[in-house]
């Protein structure tokens, strides 16, 4: 099964990509904010960031992630103490997903992570794939999804360099058919991969 990693800044079309992929068969997709929300809110995670960040729990039990978020901004130590916690339990269950769907037999299974590269997530990859826009066409979608101000718009948007590690970059405009092509090109990668796999398991 052919890990892919699937990365690029908030408004940069990454849905769009993984829309087009479903349509190949046999493909899990895996929302890396989606696992490591409910990671975040696993009891032993949540005691965690508690007590490392007082006032950010729930009545409930939850993290209350405006608190938490209001804790770190603008506090690159505090941040790293929160990703220290935090990534190496969303890692862990990504990982296992990952090797569920291939016990499931999927063709391929898909990690879709703004912070990819950020929390060690390409590691569990074979082919990283970045999803390109340009920066005021990204900001247009954020602002007209989400009703969020210009600056915070830009403050999601700010992303590290990515492209010197990335092996295949998808350029997402504002015309859909151009990623077509794209995606066409890496569901052919794919396909090779579970060929290579298949032969290479044949006596």
């Amino acid at each position: 099964m052919l890990r892919i990693g699937l990365t690029g800044p908030t408004g940069s079309g990454k849905s769009t990509v993984t829309a087009l992929m479903r349509r190949w068969g046999g493909i899990e997709i895996l929302d890396a904010d989606t696992i490591a929300h409910g990671v975040n809110n696993s009891p032993a995670c949540a005691a965690a960031i508690a007590a490392a960040f007082p006032g950010t729990r729930l009545p409930d039990g939850t993290i209350d992630r405006p608190a938490l978020a209001a804790a770190v901004f603008g506090e690159p130590m505090e941040l790293k103490r929160l990703v220290g916690i935090t990534f190496p339990l969303i890692l862990a269950e990504c990982k296992a997903r990952m090797d569920a769907a291939e016990r499931a037999g999927c063709r391929a299974c898909v990690l879709d992570a703004p912070t990819l590269f950020e929390s060690g997530g390409d590691q569990l990859c074979d082919v990283i794939v970045s999803v390109v826009t340009p920066r005021e066409e990204r900001l247009r979608r954020v602002l007209e999804r989400d009703g969020i101000t210009r600056e915070a718009a830009e403050a999601r948007s700010r992303v590290q360099e990515r492209k010197a590690r990335t092996r295949r970059l998808i350029q997402e405009g504002a015309i859909l058919e151009s990623v077509y092509p794209q995606c066409a090109e890496l569901e052919l990668e794919t396909l090779k991969s579970e060929l290579k796999r298949k032969f290479a398991s044949s006596p």
